[in-house]
């Protein structure tokens, strides 16, 4: 099996964080859509170093670990469900990291 780790800032540009309101709508439209079998949430602080800005940042994350059979399709799920958040929270990036692991359930 693969486990994706996806870790999304909550920080935008302009200073101001996403709310929590703003992140469970994209929760419930966004996550569950790609992810129906389930993931796991885990509430984070992050550091990121900014290139355009030439800082470190530390900001709220949120990191979310599904896993998953092997597949194209759900990996371009995801990183479509990455462009998403970017785009709707004009984020530079979200870090994604995929490992294979043995998984029963």
């Amino acid at each position: 099996m693969i486990q994706t780790d996806l870790y999304f800032g909550q920080s935008r540009p302009d200073g101001t964080v996403i709310t929590e309101a703003e992140w469970q709508s994209f929760k419930i439209e966004q996550l569950s859509r790609v992810f129906k079998e389930g993931s796991t949430t885990i509430s984070a602080t992050g550091n990121w170093y900014d290139p355009e800005r030439h800082t470190l940042i530390t900001e709220p994350t949120y990191v979310v670990v599904h896993h998953y059979k092997k597949s194209r399709q759900k990996s371009a799920q995801i990183d479509s469900l990455v462009n998403v958040y970017k785009v709707m929270f004009k984020q530079q990036s979200v870090l994604r990291v995929d490992t294979k692991v043995k998984a029963k359930f």
